[in-house]
């Protein structure tokens, strides 16, 4: 009788464990996900040029910055304020999508 009490204490402690161990995973997780929204740096856009190269458009405060980095520098190439970079993006669209007309030669 004596073994078979030690064998309930060992599988409850087990259970109340693994439930511990679960809630605490579930309240970690809701914690980082709501710590994401407050971070005042945001990358909105990133283009590898090869293994070690990449171009970066972090916006900060309403700000956008062209970010070059590689494994030993990291540089800033241009800084657009927020208004100007959507007016900017939204002009070449359209120089971009307008139909050129070709001469005849």
């Amino acid at each position: 009788m004596a073994d078979e009490l030690s064998w309930v204490r060992w599988v409850t402690a087990l259970f109340v464990v693994a439930i511990a161990m679960a809630v605490s995973f579930v309240a970690l997780r809701r914690v980082q996900v709501s710590n994401k929204n407050w971070l005042p740096i945001r990358v909105t856009g990133r283009v590898r040029l090869n293994r070690s190269a990449e171009l970066m458009l972090v916006e900060v405060e309403n700000e956008r910055f062209l970010i070059g980095a590689t494994p030993a520098n990291i540089n800033t190439i241009a800084k657009l304020s927020g208004e100007a970079a959507v007016g900017q993006a939204h002009s070449g669209k359209q120089a971009e999508s307008s139909p050129q007309k070709s001469r005849p030669d």
